[in-house]
């Protein structure tokens, strides 16, 4: 490491540091509380690591604007006062769910659901740290590395995440109505810190659907989100999992989850991101039992100078499963998209079929497009392609469209709506998906 990278690396774990200690001296004897004690282990954890740069290759092209906004000295500030109106306007049209509400990381439980759909349970982190059989489970998630190298966000998300959330489902239940976690930022003049986190326990048989939304609100401001989630999809269990992204352009966002699925198990992740100024998804999916069914599906709209990056890892270690991925983007302006998608076939995953795509559309001189799509396959009996296209709009379709009474912009518009909404209508769940398009169409007519 230069001298000039490891001094920034310095600053920064110091000024973790520096919070850290703030928050010890605050905790009035509950030191010895287990929530205490996991956060402790987190930063121990961390304090052992280095912030991923460039110079890496699950980094190259993230590390140095990440760098670049942890500069800034984001505090662990306390939530603004939000009331039930200004959460109303952030509900998802047509969409009946359990709601529970974070403003700036910080959990309202006033404004959250106070009752849940048959079989599945919410708690609080701390309160599902007391019991051991839960508490041995979590422990069990976190000590997976995931399919990023050199993750150092995931124990900075545990070393001060304060209002995680514990959710499991019964089994063999069929939740019927989907969880929907509301993350709302209110930038102020002093840069804020959260670390949303979410423990996802889909036990074997049952059915469940969650839906993350950051989004921030109109005021402006800088502020870092670091978001971890853990999941596990049981034996012949089902996991809808939809993200919308809509932060504002000072933030920063990193979004980290990993998947665990048994035998017999689907797991789907929509994902969708419209805003933010440096984004960073971490999406990784280890399958421990045969006949698994792993989707991935993203959609990402770059403009101005955002930078978003999708890092993508399933790992296929048992035979008889599949995996399905495509991303699909559009960048203009001076913004810059990644997609690294890999895709691993061990030796004994024997009959595996694997699909993954990522296509992008560059519509001006200064956006910039990075794919690497990627297949290692130790197996000789699968079925597996990859690909990667980066283009620019038809022209032929856009005079045809013009020839039928559209003006060029309408032309261009109609195009991309189509070209990324192949990608939204995956979304089986309706409500979600009429809110993601018109999102997506909102940010297209700017």
């Amino acid at each position: 490491m230069s001298a000039i990278l490891q001094d920034q690396d310095t600053a920064t774990k110091d000024w973790y540091k520096q919070l850290f200690q703030t928050y010890r001296q605050g905790l009035n004897g509950h030191s010895e509380h287990p929530l205490a004690q996991f956060r402790l282990a987190a930063y121990e954890q961390l304090e052992g690591q280095d912030f991923p740069t460039r110079r890496e290759e699950d980094w190259k092209y993230s590390g140095a604007p990440i760098a670049r906004m942890m500069e800034n000295r984001f505090q662990a500030t306390s939530a603004p006062t939000v009331d039930a109106k200004t959460i109303a306007a952030y509900q998802i049209p047509e969409l009946t769910a359990a709601t529970f509400v974070f403003v700036n990381g910080v959990f309202q439980e006033a404004l959250s659901a106070s009752t849940l759909p048959k079989g599945v349970s919410v708690e609080h982190i701390s309160t599902a740290l007391e019991n051991n059989e839960k508490r041995t489970w979590i422990e069990d998630q976190v000590a997976q590395a995931g399919g990023t190298e050199h993750n150092t966000f995931l124990p900075l998300n545990r070393a001060f995440a304060q209002h995680g959330l514990y959710i499991e489902t019964e089994r063999n239940a069929q939740v019927d109505l989907p969880i929907y976690c509301l993350y709302l930022n209110t930038p102020n003049e002093e840069a804020h810190l959260s670390n949303p986190q979410l423990f996802v326990r889909v036990r074997s048989g049952s059915t469940l659907s969650f839906i993350e939304r950051f989004q921030a609100t109109p005021a402006t401001g800088s502020y870092f989100t670091n978001v971890a989630n853990w999941i596990s999809v049981e034996d012949n269990a089902h996991c809808h999992h939809y993200k919308l992204q809509m932060e504002n352009g000072q933030a920063l966002l990193i979004h980290n989850t990993l998947v665990r699925q048994g035998r017999d198990s689907t797991y789907s992740n929509y994902s969708l991101d419209l805003g933010g100024k440096v984004v960073r998804n971490n999406l990784a999916t280890t399958l421990l039992g045969s006949n698994t069914n792993t989707n991935y599906y993203g959609v990402y709209l770059g403009d101005q100078q955002q930078h978003i990056d999708n890092q993508t890892f399933i790992d296929h270690a048992v035979p008889h499963c599949q995996s399905n991925e495509l991303y699909k983007g559009i960048l203009t302006d001076y913004a810059r998209g990644v997609f690294n998608g890999k895709v691993m076939v061990r030796q004994d995953a024997q009959k595996t079929n694997a699909f993954q795509q990522n296509s992008s559309l560059v519509l001006s001189k200064n956006a910039i497009m990075d794919a690497k799509p990627q297949l290692e396959i130790f197996a000789d009996d699968v079925r597996c392609s990859h690909g990667a296209t980066i283009g620019q709009l038809d022209e032929t379709s856009v005079f045809f469209l013009r020839s039928r009474g559209l003006s060029e912009a309408q032309a261009r518009q109609l195009l991309q709506q189509a070209f990324l909404g192949e990608v939204i209508e995956t979304m089986p769940n309706e409500a979600v998906q009429a809110y993601a398009m018109e999102m997506l169409v909102a940010k297209l007519l700017g």
